[in-house]
């Protein structure tokens, strides 16, 4: 009866079965009951119906996951990446921000203060190097060696070349032959056995011709051993992994610390993967970003999602690995919810069915009941009626009245967070309502004029300026800028302006300075400092005595175009070290000079060629204005630094203050 090749008791020969009924079968089927047919007819239909469903389903979501998969890669390998590349950037950062101020912390022979803080906060810093050339004036030692030795930081400075590792002097001479920053080349520490890769940054420093020279170096390394520990840290499902290799295929880290430095990619086994070496090569060089299937040995050979993605800080490549059966337990899992849900939901609409089936037809009132109770969920809602009719129409007219309260409550919802935008800025406006920009108290005096202006890059500021009359001769003014940007900064710059206004009735500069120092330093948490210029003019005998806090200089402009710098220096920026007195220095004006102080966002204005403003254009701006108000002087300044910066956007807070020793006129 049946094929040879349909094997006994399978689902295909019970369908066969069913198609070879015999005939009393049939007419025994058809001689059920309306009811029994349509159930049966109804359930084979939605058991047809669902079987299709999951048989589509199956392969629409086994396709779905094929192409999903890369992009969940990409997505773990971008993952990957941020976590290494996040050392090795901020290396780099840190390389170039000591460049940038090693030059002042050594003069002040403070370089010890600067490098342990960030080794001590960086603990993947194995080593930072640091060399002066002989060429900058007031340094006591010129090459600095800060590492660490077991739980410790230890340092050497000396006025030679200190090298430690047998590698370093000819890895580093060859950067410095180059002169480009950037990192060198991965090397193994003969002294403390660490594997280590450097970043170099020269010191670079203006010259009496105002070129940009260089004048030193800072070397920073960063240690693979730290650097393998974090990529080994990102779990990618249960036994995935990820890895680095350098440029020339050499494995920087791994989960098999016995092939770091060891093993190379351009050499692994044709078993592992089937691509050549030159194959492998071109797809580093060029940095490509993609996926493979390959067999690493580290997983027992076992089938596997490579993807890669270059890390573009250093030209290295990060590989991540996941068996390939892995990927897919999202889909095997959804595929059994899909055999569970459908199962079940084929039983109830048997069930279902077969009830509606054996009724001929499902009464109103379920419906009805259903609709009242899902309408009653709240409690607040009751019709004493047992009209289906005026069950559905009541049960309605409550849903439409409880989504109307729906749309009420978002626009309540919508205006709240339109007031709390609101506060935010009310909070900036307070903020920016701490500056004393009232001059008019200048206008009818014949001693003294005054007035400056204050251009923040963000919606708040860092900067910050202040001028009040201590007494009836003795007028109090500043200028500052606070480190960073931002919310914080602004902060801390109201901070600092209140500890101005309070330290002034110490009269003096050096005082007022010295204290506000010390009290800062109590409130700073977040390692920010202010650079300052204070200074208090006698409006009747013309002496100005001042204190500089490493801020930028002030000039002194005569009334014939001469520019004069108050370059005396009395110390480094507030709120680093308490307890450090401040000294001050004094000049006595002659009628008709102008004092000019302003923020480095002046000099360090840019334009769309990436050129800054500058102390010379600046200074020659100045000179032909000597005769002008201060505020038509500062008007002049910012027309002509509008002009230079064009449509390039403002990077650094700018304040400029100007005043006045005006010529007394006879009444």
């Amino acid at each position: 009866m049946f094929p040879d090749n349909i094997k006994k008791g399978s689902v295909f020969q019970k369908i066969i079965l069913k198609l070879y009924l015999s005939k009393e079968g049939i007419i025994i089927m058809f001689n059920k009951s309306i009811a029994y047919r349509l159930s049966v007819y109804i359930s084979l239909a939605v058991t047809g119906v669902f079987m299709a469903f999951i048989f589509f389903a199956y392969y629409f979501n086994t396709g779905t996951v094929k192409n999903n998969i890369e992009n969940k890669a990409f997505g773990l390998g971008l993952q990957a990446m941020m976590l290494g590349e996040r050392e090795l950037v901020s290396t780099k950062e840190i390389t170039i921000n000591i460049s940038e101020q090693v030059l002042f912390f050594a003069q002040q022979n403070d370089v010890e203060f600067l490098i342990t803080k960030l080794m001590a906060k960086y603990q993947y810093l194995n080593a930072i190097r640091v060399n002066i050339d002989s060429v900058v004036p007031n340094v006591q030692f010129r090459n600095y060696y800060y590492f660490r030795d077991a739980d410790t930081i230890a340092y050497l400075k000396e006025n030679k070349l200190i090298y430690r590792c047998r590698l370093e002097k000819s890895i580093f001479e060859d950067m410095h032959a180059k002169d480009v920053p950037g990192w060198t080349e991965t090397f193994k520490c003969n002294i403390n056995n660490n594997q280590v890769v450097a970043y170099y940054s020269p010191i670079r420093m203006q010259n009496s011709d105002n070129e940009t020279v260089n004048v030193g170096s800072v070397f920073t390394e960063l240690s693979l051993f730290d650097l393998n520990e974090t990529i080994n840290s990102l779990k990618i499902g249960k036994s995935g992994y990820a890895f680095l290799v350098s440029k020339d295929g050499t494995y920087l880290t791994h989960p098999n610390e016995d092939w770091i430095l060891k093993k190379n990619l351009f050499t692994i086994d044709k078993k592992e993967y089937k691509a050549n070496a030159k194959d492998i090569k071109v797809l580093i060089e060029k940095g490509l970003t993609g996926s493979t299937i390959a067999h690493p040995e580290f997983l027992n050979y076992e089938k596997s999602w490579v993807h890669y993605t270059p890390i573009k800080e250093t030209g290295w490549m990060l590989f991540f690995v996941v068996p390939y059966n892995e990927l897919f337990d999202s889909l095997y899992l959804l595929i059994l919810r899909m055999l569970f849900f459908s199962v079940l939901g084929i039983l109830i609409i048997f069930f279902i069915v077969t009830y509606i089936s054996n009724k001929l037809i499902m009464p109103l009132s379920t419906v009805t009941s259903q609709l009242k109770k899902f309408s009653s969920t709240n409690g607040d809602f009751e019709l004493n009626t047992r009209n289906e009719v005026e069950l559905v129409s009541g049960s309605l007219d409550y849903l439409k009245s409880w989504f109307e309260k729906l749309k009420i409550n978002q626009l309540c919802e919508e205006k709240i967070s339109s007031q709390r935008e609101m506060d935010l800025l009310e909070a900036s406006e307070i903020q920016m309502s701490l500056i004393n920009t009232d001059f008019s108290a200048f206008e009818k005096r014949n001693d003294i004029d005054l007035f400056a202006i204050y251009k923040p890059a963000r919606i708040v500021s860092g900067d910050l300026f202040d001028f009040f009359f201590l007494d009836g001769d003795n007028l109090f003014f500043t200028i500052g800028d606070v480190s960073g940007k931002g919310l914080s900064a602004a902060f801390f710059m109201s901070v600092a302006q209140t500890l101005l206004k309070g330290n002034s009735k110490l009269f003096t500069p050096g005082k007022i300075v010295t204290g506000t120092n010390n009290e800062l330093f109590t409130v700073n948490q977040h390692q920010f400092f202010l650079t300052l210029f204070c200074g208090v003019l006698n409006v009747k005998t013309g002496v100005l005595k001042y204190c500089n806090a490493a801020h930028t200089l002030t000039m002194i402009l005569s009334l014939n175009g001469d520019l004069h710098a108050l370059d005396q220096s009395h110390g480094m920026p507030l709120g680093l070290h308490p307890g450090r007195n401040y000294e001050e220095s004094s000049i006595k004006l002659k009628r008709g000079d102008s004092i000019i102080l302003f923020s480095d966002g002046v000099t360090e204005l840019q334009n769309e060629n990436e050129l800054r403003y500058g102390n010379e254009r600046f200074l020659n701006t100045l000179k032909p204005l000597a005769a002008l108000r201060p505020k038509e002087l500062i008007g002049e300044i910012e027309k002509d630094m509008e002009l230079f910066k064009g449509e390039m956007k403002q990077a650094d807070d700018i304040a400029i203050m100007v005043l006045k020793f005006k010529n007394k006129k006879k009444a």
